[in-house]
């Protein structure tokens, strides 16, 4: 029989869940101090005017300050540490650093650093001057993505959507996307410090009309990044940056107006065509001129990458194993395949839901910015690395500010209190009041949308259907779903069976009961990873990383449940032998 059980659809939406959630997040920065950033002038326009005679900041001496300066010191990984902290170490020169900075914003010297709490891609300095000022310089680790386009791209980007869509960022003082090119000898971004405090910092303390003043804020910079039409599908450089193989003419429209040619569309340097060993692999990084383009050029760089990485990366949502589900290269292929199969009958045909558009992708406490006076007003937006121009049903999405625990909000309907609710503990009470002010956010959010941002609007809309979920889970078959999303093409191809007709597809008793049986199983290891998240809580390693002080105790949970499964799951020693190889929290 074709088609997905209830308890497979439930397994798949659960899985597009986790990865709208995930897809485009790491931990997000957190500095201590606000950061900031803009388009400015490179390296070679700086100069070297600042006299090495000068007092400069002293390079760090002990272990622990060159972990500081130049490794990732926020926590500690679970599985693969040793590769996971290489990928997040760099070499770079302090002392030229610290000149750069100062001659960036023309004072004499930098007297003093302190390294900021760093994300998952990137090491920050707070550099102060001798006159008192300050700049934040961004160095991105090795795993931010491919050399020299990361940087120039969010530099890029940060200025056309300053300048064009007067969105509140930082400005970039100076530059370097060539480390080869500079004293410093690594990539770097010189930036204003971000004006204001995080969200994060009073978002708890506000009253429900402020937050709501707070979302519409929000609501309106993504009208202004929606209502912009661009050329292509991408990433944004200066032109001045990219070789005529690797440029599109922006194209930038924006109700009767055109941006200037400083602009340009190069090679995408979104996280999805990066993480997961991606940026390594050679593939069509684009720019692209039709949707058609761009969707095929998603599921060719997720067949090449199959084909080409060392290992399977582990899968974030299923613990696999004989008795669970086991991944394999074929079994990845074959989900890819039937996704450029049946991609011409996925794309929705409204323009609005096509056009490519800017997009900031992570758009939570952190990396918003508010007036401490009246936090209601947005002064800053940061973090603008790895930026994609997409089509915008697959950008748009509420701001992550407005995800909470328990359940969503149904529609356009005001949520109300439950109906018992005086008989609830005040415990109770207190849970049930602020997930009431939660809901009630996000229909405010959605009513705000739907009247006046109809294209967002419309992709919210196309987001419940299974054409969206199938263009979407694609994204990221190299990792994760391709049983569950097999069994749903079937499930589509059942009851779309032009299809099946149009692209000459067959699809064998065998073959179907071969991928439900996949899928089965697969909704089974979903079920093992949400026990040992249960289990874990808040010392679950998102992203394979935990605190430092929660290393020991994570692990020792982590090695409990891996020998339980085992011992329930492994008859024989070959099948504890895979268990071992697939189990994702292992060194």
């Amino acid at each position: 029989m074709l088609g997905a059980t209830r308890h497979l659809r439930a397994c798949l939406k659960h899985q597009v869940k986790v990865l709208l959630r995930t897809s485009t997040r790491a931990i997000a920065m957190s500095p201590t101090q606000p950061q900031a950033m803009s388009a400015g002038h490179r390296d070679s326009t700086i100069g070297d005017n600042v006299s090495s005679s000068r007092p400069q900041p002293k390079s760090p001496s002990t272990m622990d300050e060159k972990s500081a300066y130049y490794g990732w010191t926020r926590g500690r990984f679970v599985q693969n540490e040793a590769e996971e902290m290489a990928a997040r170490m760099i070499q770079y020169d302090l002392a030229e650093l610290g000149k750069v900075a100062a001659a960036a914003v023309h004072s004499k010297s930098c007297i003093r650093t302190e390294t900021l709490t760093e994300g998952m891609h990137n090491k920050a300095v707070l550099l102060t001057m001798e006159d008192g000022k300050q700049v934040v310089a961004k160095l991105p680790y090795p795993v931010a993505g491919q050399q020299h386009f990361t940087t120039a791209s969010e530099v890029a980007t940060m200025e056309f959507m300053r300048t064009n869509l007067d969105i509140p960022i930082p400005k970039v003082y100076a530059w370097c996307s060539r480390a080869e090119s500079t004293p410093v000898r690594a990539e770097y971004i010189i930036m204003a410090v971000a004006r204001g405090v995080p969200l994060k910092s009073v978002w708890k303390d506000l009253q429900p009309r402020q937050r709501a003043a707070v979302v519409r804020s929000i609501a309106e910079v993504q009208l202004k990044m929606s209502s912009t039409t661009l050329g292509g599908y991408g990433s944004i450089y200066f032109a001045r940056d990219l070789d005529d193989d690797h440029r599109l003419p922006l194209g930038h429209t924006q109700g009767d107006s055109m941006s200037n040619d400083n602009f340009a569309l190069g090679p995408v340097t979104a996280r999805t065509w990066n993480d997961e060993g991606r940026q390594y692999i050679e593939f069509d990084r684009g720019p692209w001129t039709t949707l058609h383009q761009y969707l095929t050029a998603v599921g060719r760089r997720e067949m090449i990458c199959v084909q080409q990485v060392p290992k399977l990366p582990p899968t974030q949502v299923t613990i696999c194993g004989p008795g669970s589900y086991v991944p394999s290269r074929e079994k990845k292929i074959r989900a890819i395949y039937y996704y450029l199969q049946i991609l011409q009958h996925l794309i929705p045909s409204d323009l609005d839901l096509q056009k490519a558009s800017v997009w900031h992708s992570d758009l939570h406490l952190e990396n918003i910015y508010v007036d401490p006076a009246d936090p209601t007003a947005l002064t800053d937006i940061i973090d603008w690395q790895s930026t994609e121009v997409a089509p915008l049903f697959l950008q748009a999405r509420q701001p992550f500010i407005l995800d909470h625990d328990g359940p969503e909000a149904e529609g356009l309907e005001r949520p109300t209190l439950p109906a018992n609710f005086e008989e609830l503990s005040e415990a109770e009470q207190n849970v049930a009041s602020q997930l009431l002010v939660q809901q009630s956010l996000c229909v405010a959010y959605r009513l705000w949308t739907r009247e006046n941002n109809n294209s967002v609007w419309k992709c919210f809309e196309f987001r419940e259907t299974p054409a969206f979920d199938l263009l979407l889970l694609a994204r990221n078959l190299l990792v994760d779903g391709e049983a569950t999303y097999t069994a749903r093409v079937f499930d589509y191809l059942r009851e779309h069976s032009e299809a099946i007709q149009q692209d000459g597809l067959a699809l064998s008793e065998e073959l179907v009961s071969e991928v439900e049986a996949d899928a089965e199983r697969a909704g089974y290891g979903m079920h093992l990873m949400n026990e040992v998240k249960a289990a874990t809580g808040d010392l679950f390693p998102v992203h394979g990383c935990v605190r430092t002080e929660n290393y020991d105790a994570t692990k020792q949970i982590l090695r409990h449940y891996k020998e339980q499964i085992i011992e329930e799951l492994a008859e024989t020693d070959a099948e504890r032998a895979v268990w071992e190889d697939l189990w994702p929290w292992d060194d």
